[in-house]
């Protein structure tokens, strides 16, 4: 279940600290955004096996992982992908708060964890006010679609290959039965 709360001063100290992999000058800015409050900063508190948000859901928010860990996983038709588990420091949901368009993910806490909330207001205006944290993200994005290719080119090797195999065994079969 989810909990919103307003974000304190000792809240976003302990926010902060977890965000490593984020230069002292970045912290130092999401401190001040989250303390503020009004900038769309807040923190969320999960349980294990809460849903974050659900695919297709409307991307309000960014989040990074202050404590704990979060699971991305795509829903098909029979069963779920996961996509990435993700760390404490980890951002997630960025692509459907630029984008404005639905979640394609869904996103479920693994234990209890603790998430930096930011609208996408507040986010748009820190990548502009703040170059090092831009990088950061498409940094992030890029890795992302690192992966996501490198899967993409396992599966279409693997099929190729499972392929291959399913002809090499019907000719085998097919052999063996004219023999």
């Amino acid at each position: 279940m989810q909990r919103r709360l307003t974000v304190s001063r000792r809240a976003c100290v302990g926010c902060v600290r977890g965000h490593r992999g984020f230069s002292p000058s970045v912290r130092q800015k999401m401190r001040c955004t989250m303390r503020l409050g009004s900038d769309g900063g807040s923190i969320a508190r999960y349980s294990d096996g809460d849903v974050v948000f659900a695919e297709g859901d409307d991307g309000l928010y960014l989040y990074i992982i202050i404590s704990g860990a979060v699971r991305i996983r795509k829903e098909g038709d029979i069963v779920a992908t996961v996509v990435a588990e993700l760390a404490p420091g980890e951002m997630f949901g960025e692509s459907a708060i630029i984008e404005q368009r639905p979640r394609s993910a869904t996103a479920v806490a693994l234990g209890d964890t603790e998430l930096a909330c930011y609208d996408r207001e507040s986010f748009l205006a820190a990548l502009a006010d703040d170059p090092e944290l831009a990088l950061r993200a498409m940094s992030a994005l890029i890795e992302r679609l690192r992966v996501t290719t490198g899967r993409l080119q396992h599966l279409a090797t693997q099929h190729v290959l499972d392929r291959a195999e399913m002809a090499l065994t019907e000719r085998a079969i097919l052999e063996s039965e004219l023999s």
